[in-house]
Parts: C-alpha cells; structure tokens; sequence
C-alpha cells in the first residue's frame, strides 16, 4: 500500500509552500519564485533519497512552480505594473495561498473550540410538566377573574335595563374614567371591583373596566381577594 507523506506535519504541497514562504520571510505578494522552487524541489529530493512514495500533489505543485519559474526568466516585454490590464503571473500562486491560510485559520478556531468543548459538560434541559399548576401569591388575582367579575356586571345591567330609565350622555373616554377611579380611590384609598363598576350603561362598565386595567398595568393599582371567588378589592398603591 501507498504511503502518503506528511513531511514535518505538512497536509499537502500548500503546506510545504507556505512552510518556505514563512521561513524565508518573504512577501506574499512578491514571492521570489526562483529561490522557493529550488528550495521546495530539495525537499522532493529528499523524499526520494529516504525511498518514501510522495502524493502526487507535491509533483503537481513543483510542476506548476518550474513552470513559472520558467515563465518568469524569459525576457518580459516592458510593463508598467500599476496599470489595470497587467496580471503578475504569480497571481493565481497567490490566491491559492491566501485561500489555504484563511481556511487554516479557520480550522485552528474550530480545534480551539473543540476543545474547550471537550471540557465542558451539557446539561439537558429540562421543562416543567405542562399539567403542574404554578402557585400564586396569596389574594394574587387573575385576569380571568377579573373578566369574570365584569360579566356578573354586565349581566346584572343587561337583565335590569328594561326597569331603567336611561338618559344617553356622551360616551366617556379612557382618560375621563382613569381619573374618575383615581379620583375615586384617593378618597377611600380601596374600593370593590364591583362598585366601581356600578354604572348605568354597558360602554360605562366596558370603559371603567379598560380604565382599571391601564392603571393596574402602569402599577397604580393593585386588585386582591381574600380567596377565591370572594369579592375583588381594588386598592390604590402608595406610589399613586
């Protein structure tokens, strides 16, 4: 079976390459072709002399480095390299390179975290049961209770409209009714849910209702029971 070798940790003929290129010190982007390629063809020989089989690749890439090499030392016509039209012919040499250091670079990031994940230990997440009731302060209210409560008012107004004698006033806005339950509160500090209800027309509870919702969202309010299904207290905070 054929050995592929990796000479001194290099993966390929990039490797190699960039090897050279860091050794030397030389600029990417004006790589002396002539002195790599003679280095880079000592180390193929080398690999020879010891009777090891080479990848092809690495022949591939000293083929393509004689070939430029070549290219290069024939007599050029005179060029002016800041013009847009000209492309150095170690262009391509150097994109490849450029493309094998980034993925390099990439592919020490993924080793790194790789191994910082090693270290680490995941835990699987775990959701509480769907059934579980979730407990609540004590006289905490619920919105559902509070909707629940205003439809007892409404249907106490719908099955009394008929012995009413109603007057139709302008209908009251959100902020008129804010202020008339603050107004309200700030006189006996708390008051029943119900009793601020007590309106004489629908839109009124419907209004009065938005009114204390908006102020229990801004936190002016706070409603309670003492247990379930008992009366709801509406009771202005201290900070209102």
């Amino acid at each position: 079976m054929a050995l592929t070798l990796v000479l001194d940790d290099f993966s390929g003929p990039l490797d190699l390459l960039w090897h050279l290129i860091r050794t030397n010190e030389v600029d990417i982007y004006d790589i002396p072709i002539a002195e790599i390629t003679s280095q880079y063809l000592d180390y193929l020989h080398q690999m020879q002399e010891l009777s090891l089989d080479v990848a092809g690749d690495y022949f591939v890439m000293a083929a393509s480095l004689m070939a430029l090499k070549s290219q290069l030392l024939l007599p050029q016509p005179e060029v002016d390299v800041d013009d847009e039209e000209y492309v150095d012919p170690r262009s391509d040499l150097v994109n490849q390179l450029l493309t094998y250091q980034m993925y390099q670079a990439a592919a020490k990031q993924l080793q790194t975290r790789e191994v910082q994940r090693a270290q680490s230990f995941a835990k699987d997440p775990t959701l509480p049961d769907s059934d579980l009731a979730v407990p609540m302060a004590p006289g905490a209210v619920k919105l559902r209770d509070l909707v629940q409560a205003m439809s007892a008012v409404v249907a106490n107004q719908l099955a009394t409209a008929k012995t009413i004698a109603h007057i139709e006033a302008e209908p009251i806005s959100l902020t008129e009714r804010i202020g008339a339950v603050m107004k309200q509160l700030s006189q006996s500090h708390q008051c029943l849910f119900e009793d601020l209800l007590a309106e004489h027309s629908v839109d009124g509870v419907v209004t009065t209702f938005l009114a204390i919702l908006e102020l229990m969202k801004n936190n002016q309010v706070d409603c309670a029971q003492a247990e379930p299904f008992a009366p709801i207290t509406v009771t202005l905070k201290e900070a209102a």
